[in-house]
């Protein structure tokens, strides 16, 4: 299966970073009882029941390494060494593999600010930050920054890798949907934070649509309603999830998701027994 799909004249590509723990899905989907897993556990979880998520982010350029715009779309969990493995991320390494240096970003987007996408945002020397894309602009939605400001205690992550960028002049908070080039815009969806954002791509025809945190496990595409206990407002991220999953399936869209397996992180949203379902590409 693939890890990268061209839209048009973009290809776009999956940039791992790290992966998380094994989970038991009762504690990630509390509300989800075990039996509603029943139809799912095959290609849903493992076979000892557990659920795992991959950490990552996307970079989109242009096909054929032609001069353009290279795009960031979230940066991962961040150096480590993570507590779970022991091992450092991977980041910036699967990114030069994509022929891809810190400096040839010229935007990031952050679909939203919780710590496995932020990660490596800034980089810290000596005690003192700098942007890690240095040429990038970094969008984060105003929503999300307004809330996470204001937490109190305060939230390390936001504090180390999101808050620097401001005084760095390296960031731009989004209201709403805006164009961070040529046919590459943000698309709020709300409810897994205040501020969630999907990033779309349309180009020579074609669209395709990076969904940041807007759905979590594969059975989520079939069952809308469930929520992971991370969402912020299961009302909104579940109306959120329901209309973009629906669109991707009217207008066929190609989904890169945020953290389905590597190798099923792509695909379209299908019918199948009259119920909507994932097929990866």
């Amino acid at each position: 299966m693939s890890t990268k799909f061209k839209i048009g004249k973009y290809l776009i590509s999956t940039v791992q970073d790290h992966i998380s723990p094994f989970r038991d899905p009762a504690v990630v989907y509390p509300n989800v009882p075990a039996a509603d897993w029943d139809p799912y556990r095959s290609f849903a979880l493992f076979p000892d029941g557990k659920a795992q998520s991959q950490w990552r982010g996307h970079v989109i350029k242009l096909a054929g390494g032609g001069k353009g715009p290279v795009v960031l779309v979230d940066t991962g969990m961040g150096p480590g060494p993570h507590a779970h493995t022991g091992r450092n991320g991977e980041f910036l390494d699967n990114l030069k593999g994509e022929g891809v240096q810190p400096g040839d970003v010229s935007a990031v987007v952050i679909t939203h600010t919780h710590g496995d996408h932020i990660g490596w945002n800034v980089t810290w020397e000596g005690g003192k930050p700098k942007a890690t894309f240095p040429h990038a602009i970094y969008h984060i939605a105003q929503a999300d920054w307004d809330f996470y400001s204001a937490q109190s205690p305060k939230n390390d992550a936001f504090e180390k890798q999101v808050r620097p960028l401001k005084e760095l002049g390296r960031l731009r908070l989004v209201r709403g949907q805006i164009e961070v080039a040529p046919g590459i815009s943000t698309l709020p969806t709300n409810g897994h934070t205040p501020g969630h954002q999907c990033v779309l791509v349309q180009a020579d025809g074609q669209t395709g649509v990076l969904t940041g945190d807007l759905f979590h496990n594969v059975a989520q595409v079939t069952e809308q309603h469930w929520c992971p206990t991370f969402d912020w407002n299961t009302d909104l991220s579940t109306a959120s999830r329901r209309w973009l999953l629906w669109r991707a399936h009217a207008e066929g869209w190609v989904v890169f998701s945020g953290h389905l397996g590597s190798g099923k992180s792509i695909g379209r949203v299908v019918e199948r027994n009259g119920r909507p379902a994932w097929e990866a590409v």
